[in-house]
Formats: C-alpha cells, structure tokens, sequence
C-alpha cells in the first residue's frame, strides 16, 4: 500500500446531505453557464454558515501564476456579500457539454478555505461517489501566522 492509500484510507469521510448535493448542482449549473473552452472549465459553490450559496469560476490566464481558481472566486463572491463563515465548497470540472467531474483543491485553495476556517468541509471523490471531508484534513500541519501579540 502506498503512503496515498493510506492517506485516503485514514480521511475522516462524511456522507453528503441534501443541502451537499444541491451545492454540486450550483457548480454544475454555473459551469454549464460560463464555460469557455480553455478559460473557464472549472466551476465552484460554496454554501455560507447562513446557508447561502455562492458560486464562481475558474480564469485561466497567458500568464499561469495569474490563475484564478474557481474556489477562490466563489470566496471573492461571498466576501463581496459580506459573508465570511464557510460550511462547504466544491469544485466541478465541465465540459460545457454536460459531462462533469468533481475535483480536489489544489494546495493554494487548500490554504485559503483554511485560513477562513479549518472546520470548512470540502466536497471530494467522484460524483458517483462524492464525500465530505474538513480542508484541515486535506491540508496537516497548515501554516499559521504569528500574532503580534506573541
């Protein structure tokens, strides 16, 4: 068994509950909606501590370090609503066809769900078997800033 099957045999998986599957829904629909061959392919939803969805897309640049991924556009999205408080979020590769994939942050999203809250539960697996699991468990030994205070 390699050091990955471990890992994924040892992750703290959580069944989807409706308002979950309603949240992969939403980043279908909006991939469906905004999809552009090679510039926006990846859709995400996140679902607020006050049960509010918001979406966002992923913007492939010339220029790769410029990326916005579709995580972090959903964030944006919430942030411009004033919404700071994180339950879920997912990740949903599109086609603009009708063929999807559920996909696992990338490390840099990793650390921003984090960085909101490590409770956040990220939707992962397949779509035929999707779970949940918490970004902290995705992202051990995340890195924190020292307070001024300290």
């Amino acid at each position: 068994m390699c050091g990955m099957d471990i890992f994924l045999n040892n992750l703290k998986k959580t069944r989807l509950s409706d308002e979950d599957a309603k949240l992969i829904q939403a980043a279908k629909e909006t991939a469906d909606k905004l999809h552009l061959e090679g510039i926006h392919e990846v859709a995400s939803a996140l679902r607020t501590s006050k049960k509010h969805i918001y979406t966002g897309i992923h913007t492939n640049a010339n220029v790769g370090f410029a990326d916005v991924c579709g995580e972090v556009a959903a964030m944006c999205h919430a942030l411009a609503h004033g919404e700071r408080e994180y339950e879920a979020i997912v990740a949903v590769w599109g086609d603009g066809k009708g063929r999807y994939e559920l996909l696992s942050p990338c490390g840099r999203c990793r650390e921003l769900i984090g960085d909101f809250s490590e409770e956040t539960y990220v939707i992962v697996g397949s779509l035929d078997e999707p779970y949940k699991v918490k970004v902290s468990d995705l992202l051990p030994l995340k890195y924190h800033r020292l307070s001024k205070e300290s």
